[in-house]
């Protein structure tokens, strides 16, 4: 596991890329942008897959109210 919270949202085609090619999991503390494009992204806090922005920031939501009410 990689800390990508350290990481601006530039590094987010870096890491699509990386994961094309095999599994990678990062932790993120803040909701970085993976862009308007697909991608398969499995959410550990829920164990759901997202495919894109929408499906994340909805997941982002969820455990936002769940750990700040």
């Amino acid at each position: 596991m990689s800390n990508a919270s350290a990481c601006g949202d530039n590094c987010a085609r870096w890491i699509l890329s990386i994961a094309s090619k095999q599994d990678v999991t990062i932790n993120l503390r803040h909701l970085m942008s993976f862009g308007d494009g697909r991608f398969a992204m499995r959410v550990l806090n829920s164990s759901n897959v997202v495919h894109d922005m929408l499906g994340l920031i909805a997941e982002y939501d969820i455990a936002m109210h769940e750990r700040y009410g």
